[in-house]
């Protein structure tokens, strides 16, 4: 999968998605919480924190999809991350302190974590054909 343009859109559908669920979860995450039954935040700056942290990730996706061939480092960040976020709430999904429905963003993360991996394998093994 070395195909700059298909990556460039992968790059950029990521960096919108995050910009989406950081504005819906700055917006309403209490409603969020209300509908699925869940109690409101005591600590609401560590969701903004992370709000403003997915944000920023978002921004640094779209950077590398205006040149595929640079910033390998956002993309080995943001699928560090994507990981992470991942394993988190799969863990705290499979302990019972969050509502299933947060696996969703979840997953997303997984999916784009994989492909990021894909693209950096891609680019290790093949340089020139992305550059």
């Amino acid at each position: 999968m070395n195909n700059p343009t298909t990556w460039k859109y992968i790059f950029q559908i990521k960096a919108v998605i995050n910009w989406i669920e950081s504005l819906a979860l700055l917006f309403a995450d209490r409603w969020i919480r209300e509908l699925i039954g869940e109690k409101p935040l005591t600590n609401p700056e560590y969701l903004q924190l992370f709000v403003v942290l997915v944000f920023v990730i978002g921004i640094g996706y779209w950077w590398v999809s205006q040149d595929i061939s640079r910033n390998r480092e956002i993309v080995k960040l943001g699928a560090y991350a994507q990981y992470s976020v991942f394993g988190v709430l799969a863990y705290q999904t499979l302990i019972g302190n969050v509502h299933p429905l947060y696996l969703i963003p979840g997953v997303i993360d997984l999916t784009f974590a994989i492909l990021f991996s894909i693209f950096l394998y891609s680019y290790a093994q093949n340089k020139p054909a992305l550059e």
